[in-house]
């Protein structure tokens, strides 16, 4: 990627319902008026995986968006009826499906690396159509999967120009050169968080990588909350984790530090929402800690704010994540939060102030929710605090404005 290109620089959920406004003119301009400039047309590509963190980001942001400033349209790499149901509430959205293959959700990344092998030529090709046939000025390419179809469009479509979004945290296998190669065709490469910046850098020419933090519409959010029916069981304390069960969002080890909570403070409970793979495994591990009473699994909820807002504290203990949505969605509703840290989660906090950051350690993360279990005034601070600093710092309205940013430079430098 050359350095000198623009836009390089350091550094469950809600319907995606954008608000309306009755902005049309009650007078016919003039016949010599000039024209408004055409809204500039941008892809976004996706590989989805059902509605989870990722999918309803970009949703919100879709939906936030000016469609007199640019068109979107959105391309699935793969067909997902459930995906395309849900962008499907989002006016002026145009969809596109890249390969009309369903396919499912691997529970290994190997398998769900060997699909995109076997297809990828036919991507890449199809891109190219796509991305001619749409007039399209900018293509943003969110995750590996999306930068490997686009990546031979970006060599030679130079009309365009081409951003991608890394939506994770560069591990150590994911480190390998080859991805210098996969990045060096794009004119901006970018993560969703500022622990995902960081750890793109050595594999991007001249390390500079621009962040792109990801926004919540919050005042959604909290509006949709408020018509939720309050049910919460006297006496007991609630505690709530919000991901798909996989093994990197380590759902084990907070079981494991609820079993050492329990036998301190027994009137608790935990609900770990969200579905996946290591479901079954979970209920077993529950069973053998003894905490099977205690703890429930409801599966993917599509009312993940109103089980926010009857728990009373969150906890998360992913080993890495691009930014967490599920981490701003508690803070966002009020929620204190003990969270292990990890690259993309715990800089969404102030330790102390919005929740507690705490080492993956079972008895630290039990000592600290002690802490917030015996102290109600202290979890009332610290969700108002955790609230405040989603409105100041990760709104989707700021997200959008980064977005704009980008396009902006981009553009000026076609």
């Amino acid at each position: 990627m050359d350095a000198n290109r623009p836009g390089h620089r350091s550094g469950d959920g809600i319907d995606p319902k954008p608000s309306v406004t009755d902005d049309a003119p009650t007078t016919r301009p003039a016949r010599n008026s000039a024209q408004p400039p055409m809204p500039v047309s941008v892809a976004h590509v996706l590989r989805t995986y059902g509605v989870h963190g990722g999918e309803r980001q970009l949703a919100r942001l879709f939906a936030a968006e000016d469609p007199a400033r640019y068109k979107i349209t959105f391309l699935s790499i793969y067909n997902n009826p459930e995906c395309e149901d849900y962008f499907a509430r989002i006016p002026g959205l145009r969809q596109k499906i890249v390969l009309g293959l369903k396919a499912p959700v691997f529970p290994a990344l190997r398998s769900e690396m060997l699909l995109l092998l076997l297809v990828l030529p036919v991507l890449q090709v199809r891109m190219l159509y796509l991305l001619a046939a749409g007039r399209h000025r900018i293509c943003v390419a969110h995750g590996i999967q999306a930068a490997a179809a686009c990546w031979l469009a970006a060599w030679f479509m130079p009309r365009i120009r081409f951003v991608y979004v890394h939506r994770g945290t560069k591990s150590e296998a994911g480190s390998h050169p080859i991805f210098k190669l996969l990045y060096r065709p794009f004119d901006v490469v970018a993560g969703v968080s500022v622990a995902t910046a960081a750890s793109l850098t050595s594999l991007v020419r001249g390390g500079r990588v621009l962040t792109l933090e990801n926004g919540i519409d919050w005042q959604a959010f909290v509006s949709a909350a408020a018509d939720c029916e309050r049910h919460h069981p006297p006496g007991i304390v609630t505690l709530i984790s919000s991901a798909r069960l996989l093994p990197h969002k380590a759902q084990a080890f907070l079981l494991q530090a609820f079993a050492v909570l329990v036998r301190e403070r027994p009137n608790v409970e935990l609900i770990v929402a969200g579905d996946g793979p290591e479901r079954d495994n979970l209920i077993a591990l529950a069973g053998r800690l003894g905490i099977a009473d205690k703890v429930r699994f409801p599966g993917h909820v599509t009312d993940i704010n109103c089980r926010i807002v009857n728990s009373d504290i969150f906890v998360h203990a992913s080993e890495v994540e691009g930014m967490s949505n599920a981490v701003l969605e508690a803070m966002t509703l009020g929620l204190p939060s003990v969270v292990v840290d990890a690259p993309g989660v715990s800089e969404c906090h102030i330790e102390g102030d919005t929740g507690f950051i705490v080492e993956r350690n079972p008895n630290a993360m039990a000592a600290r929710l002690i802490a917030l279990i015996d102290d109600a005034e202290l979890r009332a601070r610290m969700g108002r605090r955790a609230r405040q600093r989603v409105e100041e710092q990760y709104s989707i309205a700021a997200n959008v404005e980064r977005y704009h940013a980008m396009y902006a430079e981009l553009l000026a430098g076609a």
